[in-house]
């Protein structure tokens, strides 16, 4: 009796660590897949515009449009995109360009930045973007690249550093 109990007790103890080690992967896929998530919802929030027409001369309307993007973002790393006026950029092209914008072909690959922190990740990621004009043509296709960072925290998944090359600096003139 007592042989049975014992090889109960190590059964069961054995499920107990074969589950939890199984449970860490899924985690951690979980994890990437909902950041992956995050940034692809951030992209297109950003880069996505159907209507060129925007009220610049309107302080309030730009500060909201600034607004939109605080939940995506930790709030330092908002504040330093804010500040460059970063979440204007894809409204103003629209604008100047009188085009639409579309985002195609959104890719993410994790790397490693040697860092303290377990509870981050890194990305490169690369996207595409369209203008198209009025008549529905066109007009350009710009490829952006840049990185990301992802941390989890109390309020959730935030970007905690994002780049990218932005928008060429002649697609925001007319």
């Amino acid at each position: 009796m007592r042989k049975l109990f014992v090889l109960l007790y190590y059964s069961v103890a054995l499920l107990f660590l074969v589950s939890a080690c199984g449970n860490t992967e899924d985690d951690s896929s979980d994890f990437t897949d909902t950041a992956v998530g995050l940034g692809e919802e951030f992209i297109k929030e950003l880069y996505i515009i159907d209507d060129p027409s925007f009220d610049f001369d309107s302080s309030e309307s730009m500060i909201d449009a600034q607004n939109e993007f605080s939940s995506y973002l930790t709030e330092k790393e908002f504040e330093e995109l804010a500040v460059r006026r970063f979440f204007l950029m894809p409204l103003e092209a629209a604008s100047k360009q009188n085009s639409t914008i579309a985002v195609q072909n959104i890719e993410f690959e994790q790397y490693d930045r040697d860092q303290e922190e377990s509870n981050s990740l890194d990305f490169d990621h690369s996207f595409t973007l369209i203008f198209t004009n009025q008549e529905g043509n066109e007009v350009a296709e710009i490829e952006i690249k840049g990185q990301m960072t992802i941390v989890d925290t109390e309020n959730g998944l935030k970007i905690d550093r994002y780049y990218d090359g932005e928008i060429p600096v002649d697609m925001l003139s007319p």
